[in-house]
């Protein structure tokens, strides 16, 4: 017999944007509200798990791509089971199903009990992927498939990728080896280039080493690394694609420096054809279409299966203890996610 749907449910809330980090996630609080509507083409998911990415540290800035009307619940991905439809054959398929979902659109994200998600957003769990991985299949592993298939198809012999200790890294460390793809992975601290070197990366630069340029232009000279992956910003950016041979190309996906991407060589640029583009992971799914985009996910599935790839958990929080798990988050990133699980109780 199914559970109940209540009325009521409880998440957090997001009231007002601040650029200050520390004072966004200060001002996030734990509310009662409304179960969402499902309206045709939806589902409503019971939320077991949903992770804190970088993207949705952005958002709480104000500073991510796509913005929301306030007052708003944030998270942009999680994992539960579907308990109602709005209509449509897909929904109604989906109604009892384990599900990963996500959320492309201005309405309440997955850090609550209950999430409204459109049926094409939301991927079908096999029975063994377990609740945490789940959580955090959409964005990290899907990326990282994106990221290599983009190295792949534009025919470059190697890649360059900028945060190379991130879970998302580890994750490509793991797909390119698999691949017998060359990929040159650049960390902050000589402990985390130990670290991937332990994980077979057989190419790790610090970018904390003095001969770090000298080292990075070596090695994409040897390796014919024309493309780069760079999710720091900020003069790393320019650091990157000086570094590169000519024609090359950096694709810029994330914003970890919260800087604006600098030191980029014009004259390489003009007359050496160099180039610096985005990765929008939406974009990309769209591109591939409904079945192109459950195919990719179900690959990622198969890759958990194997324990090929994996997302590393430092704590599951409790809506109550999410302010403080979040802040210890944001200064142990490399400790691996946090998961916010709405239902369960305060400790």
């Amino acid at each position: 017999m199914s559970e109940p749907i209540p009325s009521r449910m409880r998440g957090l809330l997001l009231e007002r944007y601040d650029n200050s980090l520390s004072a966004a996630i200060a001002g996030l609080r734990v509310v009662e509200r409304a179960v969402p509507a499902v309206g045709r083409g939806q589902v409503l998911v019971r939320m077991e798990a949903a992770p804190c990415n970088p993207s949705d540290l952005l958002f709480l800035q104000g500073l991510y791509g796509s913005l929301k009307t306030l007052p708003t619940v944030p998270g942009w991905e999680g994992t539960g089971r579907v308990v109602a439809s709005g209509g449509g054959w897909l929904g109604r398929w989906l109604r009892g199903k384990r599900v990963a979902c996500g959320l492309q659109g201005d309405r309440d994200g997955t850090w609550a009990q209950y999430f409204v998600a459109s049926a094409t957003e939301c991927i079908p769990l096999r029975r063994d992927v377990p609740t945490d991985q789940a959580a955090c299949l959409i964005v990290n592993p899907l990326t990282a498939i994106g990221l290599l298939d983009t190295a792949r198809r534009g025919r470059h012999p190697a890649a360059v990728h900028t945060a190379g200790a991130s879970q998302l890294g580890r994750m490509l460390i793991a797909l390119a080896r698999d691949a017998d793809y060359p990929m040159i992975h650049v960390v902050r601290r000589e402990a985390q280039a130990e670290l991937l070197r332990s994980l077979g990366a057989a190419h790790v630069l610090n970018s904390a080493d003095p001969d770090f340029a000298a080292r990075l232009e070596a090695d994409c000279a040897k390796l014919r690394a024309t493309i780069a992956f760079e999710a720091v910003a900020g003069p790393m950016t320019g650091t990157v694609l000086n570094a590169m041979p000519a024609g090359s190309a950096v694709c810029v996906y994330g914003d970890l420096s919260n800087e604006p991407c600098g030191g980029i060589n014009p004259i390489d640029v003009i007359f050496r054809e160099k180039t610096v583009s985005g990765f929008y992971l939406g974009k990309w799914l769209r591109s591939r279409g409904l079945l192109g985009s459950l195919r990719v996910a179900n690959q990622a599935q198969r890759m958990l299966a194997r324990g090929l790839i994996a997302t590393q958990i430092q704590r599951r929080l409790s809506l109550e203890e999410s302010v403080t798990g979040l802040r210890q988050y944001v200064d142990h990133m490399t400790d691996g996610k946090v998961l916010i699980v709405p239902h369960a109780k305060a400790r």
